[in-house]
């Protein structure tokens, strides 16, 4: 538990509440807090941490408090006390739903009691400790998991700053729970304060400019209306401060400092314009200095004013496209609770964009070029001088040419005089002489003077003074002000409604959807799963059921009827009723019965035969290849003649299908594959490992491994043809040394190529090099569209025969497995030779997974070698390193990096293929067993000739026990894996 004086940050407290929640679920308990809005416009709860009673004496507890001011009085509060000794001397924790809940609502061993609503105690430390009267909780006996959860997070409490202290330690203290704070914080929230805080923010707002508007000349009624309003905001900041944690050092709490303090800028008495005095205005000289101070004084008290806005966001709350009104009652409860949230998470943010952008635009002006009227001085400089020159019959006409001049402008003069500038308690005055005052009699004004005092301009000199009205340039600007201030509302409040319209409409309502379909198809499911299992009565009421259990449940029992389906033969379909397929067709969410119509005339193409062979027959021992050596994983195609090998090479392709007999059926077609053939051999050249017999090799595992795997079920005639046609030739004039070598030495495929795959493009090449003489045209019986999708078949197979990406290939095979494991966990949904499964047939099918089968099978037999018997493996494993070594001797030669596996006098023969084995082949075959258990006699090869290996290694090296267990570790552990793999595949029981 954390230590008495450690601060729980808020976060730390949501961690909290979440394992609670997840670890109160596991127990058949719903753990349900407040839904009412967040402070900060958001729906949720302010969570923060809580003192049992005395901080030093007892250890926190978790709660989630109302955050105040948007939690209704009657909100439910969900408490949670880890750990805390009750008064009998028993250990409680503490969990509530809501107050009102009664102890039938908690289940899975839980036992809540209802403690005193004025007070409870607890023990700690031999200390018995009574905390302040609260609301009522309910209080749990122990579950170990809700304890685990409240301490987990006392790890992070040291990565909060200083504010998060604050707020921790405000929430700690007895102050923030005791009776008083939480009469404090529903009254706060309650709708009575709320509306008496809007009516002082419009006062706030307006008030001001309605004044100027209306050509008030007093100061009393709106000094005091807004005294009272500035009270009231500053009660309400420092209320905030003392009962709502999250509300401290928050942005809401700075905007409202601002808000506050701005209101001294339209109390007259304070900082704010007296409406009963007349301003003097600067002269020439000082307008200019003073006119950047004005315009940062007007920037911050626009920024200031606009600070107040931030209190419209509690308005947001009441709006009903926020709380959802009565259309909220309907909705499905998860649905509501996630409108509420993002309506008034995106109604926060554009509020807060708004008032951050009306503060900083105004701050702009300050920089720009200053722009101002200075007729009104020069006019009054211009009659002044008039004046102290004694042409007082010149002053007056100047008077007139003045009043003319600003007929055409909304302000205009309406008093001059002869005085002197005073200073009165440190505010500069002008005072009028009258009797010298008295000359200027010949002008007499034409417009009244303003009906507020400080809507008049009183422009002066040191003896002469005129007085201009701009009281409508002044109304025009407090109207401005309003217009502003009621677009930012709107900005604030539409703006929100249309983007929560848009995310309800993008998110929610699909949810809705869904949980609403889930109700609907959950009776028919439940009645469905009925006939088959044994359900409970209670499970039956399906209105009462909360969403996501409802959901869970339709799950449960859609994989009853995906088992039964699945046991089941898929012709047995036919044999179900409508509303039995209705549930399957909702499973799989397509229409099976049609589907299996679908696959079953695809089955019908791909095994449908083509034309009888009408060459003579040709035998395996006809040269001299026994029938059972062929057809196991002892053939080796090195212990054979060049003559034999041809020979094989013909039958394979040409009776790779014992109904159909391929497409080298006819004499002439089998001439031209004896051509063919031919023609391959000659293209290999003489090296080690990927000569001919290694071709022959590759063809032979190629014409194995597809029965294996049940490919005639989901792979078409010509693809299994084309298949073998590219596994003859997938290595045709291979030079004996790798790309990575050819890459090195600049060799002139690495660089036709672009280094990539060189080898692979060239073997591609020189195939349909030989392709393109009519002779040995194997292809030349397909239409345009035949071939070109066998050109795009033997392509992709040979490039991906490529070593670079063989790991790629591993990981898309265990995709495979992992993304349908429920069809290749069970062995009677694994394909099988007459197509009937329609399970493994949906995925084969699918045009990505059938290439991927295609490139597997050329790659897989390419790197056969260790999976066969162990004197074929051992063979091939010598030419195979005997190629490299003589790479490597090449890379000696030529100064090049002498790659690892190619140097003769450092490599460990035994060793190296324990690491290829292990590393290459054993994870690529036991993906594939996943897949096709047929291939499971491949594993079984692979693991003994790994063992092998090791015994072969250790006689060669005899190492230390501690090195050779090491081994021997990494060879059980392979083992281990091709077995788990055969398990998997259903092959193993």
């Amino acid at each position: 538990a954390t230590p008495p004086s450690a601060a729980w940050p808020p976060a730390a407290s949501r961690l909290a509440a979440d394992g609670l929640t997840r670890a109160a679920q596991g127990h058949g308990v719903s753990l349900r807090g407040p839904r009412s809005p967040r402070r900060r416009g958001a729906r949720g709860l302010a969570l923060a941490t809580t003192a049992a009673c005395d901080e030093d004496s007892v250890e926190p507890s978790v709660a989630e408090v109302p955050s105040m001011p948007t939690v209704a009085s009657d909100t439910p509060t969900m408490v949670v006390v880890p750990a805390l000794t009750g008064a009998d001397g028993v250990q409680q924790h503490g969990a509530t739903t809501s107050p009102g809940a009664s102890p039938g609502a908690h289940s899975g061993g839980w036992a809540p009691s209802r403690p005193s609503a004025t007070s409870t105690a607890w023990q700690s430390g031999g200390t018995t400790c009574e905390s302040p009267a609260r609301a009522p909780v309910d209080v749990v006996k122990p579950v170990a998991p809700l304890a685990m959860a409240v301490t987990a997070t006392t790890t992070a409490s040291s990565r909060w700053g200083r504010r998060a202290q604050l707020r921790a330690a405000l929430s700690h203290s007895v102050w923030y729970h005791c009776s008083v704070a939480n009469s404090l914080r529903t009254f706060l929230a309650g709708k009575s304060f709320a509306l008496l805080m809007v009516v002082a923010l419009i006062l706030a707002l307006f008030m001001p400019d309605s004044w100027i508007l209306l050509g008030i000349n007093s100061n009393l009624a709106i000094d005091v209306t807004l005294t009272i309003v500035m009270v009231l905001f500053t009660a309400e900041l420092v209320l905030l401060s003392a009962v709502d944690a999250p509300y401290m050092l928050s942005f809401f709490q700075l905007m409202d400092v601002v808000g506050t303090i701005s209101m001294i800028f339209d109390i007259s008495y304070l900082q704010g314009a007296d409406a009963t005095f007349a301003p003097l205005a600067s002269k020439n000289d000082d307008a200019q200095k003073n006119l950047m101070l004005l315009r940062a004084s007007r920037a911050a008290k626009i920024g200031a004013r606009a600070g107040r806005l931030s209190r419209m966001l509690r308005i947001l709350r009441f709006l009903p496209f926020l709380t959802g009104g009565e259309a909220d009652k309907t909705r499905t409860g998860i649905a509501s609770m996630i409108s509420g949230r993002l309506s008034n998470l995106l109604a926060t943010r554009v509020a807060c964009l708004t008032i951050l952008l009306v503060m900083v635009i105004p701050l702009f002006e300050i920089w720009t070029f200053p722009q101002s009227d200075f007729s009104l001085q020069t006019w009054v400089e211009r009659i002044s001088n008039n004046i102290q020159e004694g042409r007082i019959g010149d002053a007056v006409v100047e008077l007139r040419l003045m009043e003319a001049f600003y007929r055409r402008y909304g302000y205009w003069p309406f008093m001059a005089c002869i005085g002197r500038v005073t200073e009165v308690d440190g505010v500069a005055d002008f005072v009028c002489d009258a009797l010298r005052s008295a000359d200027l009699s010949g002008w007499q004004p034409e417009r009244a003077a303003p009906p507020r005092a400080s809507s008049a301009l009183r422009v002066h000199s040191e003896t002469f003074m005129v007085a201009f009205n701009l009281h409508n340039p002044y109304m025009l600007k407090s109207g401005l002000g309003i217009v502003t201030i009621v677009f930012i509302l709107f900005i604030m409040i539409f703006s929100s409604l249309a983007l929560s319209s848009v995310v309800t409409e993008l998110a929610v309502r699909p949810l809705e959807r869904m949980l609403s379909t889930v109700r609907q198809i959950a009776s028919t499911v439940f009645k469905f799963s009925a006939e088959v299992c044994d359900v409970d009565e209670e499970e039956a009421d399906i209105d009462i059921s909360n969403e996501m259990k409802l959901l869970e449940r339709v799950v449960q029992k859609l994989a009853i009827v995906a088992d039964l389906q699945t046991a089941k033969h898929p012709q047995a379909t036919a044999d179900m009723r409508d509303e039995d397929i209705g549930i399957l067709s909702m499973m799989q969410g397509k229409n099976v019965a049609d589907e299996q119509k679908a696959l079953a005339q695809a089955r019908r193409s791909i095994n449908a035969p083509r034309k009888k062979a009408t060459a003579p027959s040709v035998h395996l021992e006809d040269f001299g290849v026994p029938h059972s050596t062929y057809e196991s994983w002892s053939f080796n195609s090195l212990s054979l003649s060049q003559a034999q090998r041809s020979s094989l090479a013909v039958f394979a392709i040409s009776r790779f299908r014992e109904s159909a007999e391929s497409f080298s059926s006819s004499q002439s077609e089998v001439q031209t594959l004896q051509r063919f053939v031919a023609a391959v051999e000659n293209e290999y050249l003489p090296v080690p490992f990927h000569n001919f017999g290694h071709a022959v090799d590759c063809l032979h595992g190629v014409s194995r491994l597809m029965p294996l795997m049940c490919a005639e079920a989901f792979l078409s005639e010509l693809e299994q043809y084309v298949l073998l046609i590219a596994a003859l030739a997938h290595d045709l004039g291979h030079p004996g040394v790798n790309n990575g070598f050819l890459s090195e030495v600049g060799h002139e495929l690495a660089l036709q190529y672009n280094d990539r795959s060189p080898l692979e493009n060239m073997h591609c090449a020189k195939l349909y090099t030989l392709i393109a003489n009519p002779q040995m045209n194997v292809l030349g019986q397909l239409d345009k569209d035949q071939y070109r999708e066998a050109r795009k078949v033997c392509i992709e197979a040979i490039l991906h025969t490529d070593m670079m990406g063989h790991g790629a290939m591993v990981n898309d095979l265990q995709l495979t497995y992992e993304m349908n494991q429920e069809v290749f966990s069970n062995k009677d949904n694994l394909p099988s030779a007459n197509g009937n499964n329609m399970a493994a047939l949906e995925v084969f099918l699918k045009p990505e997974t059938k290439m991927l089968v295609i490139e597997c099978i050329l790659h897989s037999a390419d790197v056969s070698n260790p999976c066969k018997s162990w004197d074929v493996t051992y063979a091939w494993a010598m030419v195979c390193l005997e190629e490299f070594f003589a790479q490597g001797d090449q890379e000696k030669i030529l100064g090049v990096p002498v790659q690892f596996l190619n140097d003769r006098e450092k490599l460990n023969k035994p060793n190296s293929q324990i690491g290829f084995i292990e590393f290459m082949i054993a994870p690529f075959f036991a993906a594939q067993i996943r897949l096709w258990p047929g291939l499971g006699q491949l594993g079984d090869n692979l693991g003994n000739n790994l063992a092998n290996w090791a015994d072969m290694w250790e006689k060669e090296v005899s190492p230390s026990e501690e090195e050779r267990q090491k081994v021997f570790a990494r060879v059980h552990k392979v083992r281990d894996t091709l077995q788990e793999a055969q398990r998997r595949g259903g092959e193993i029981a």
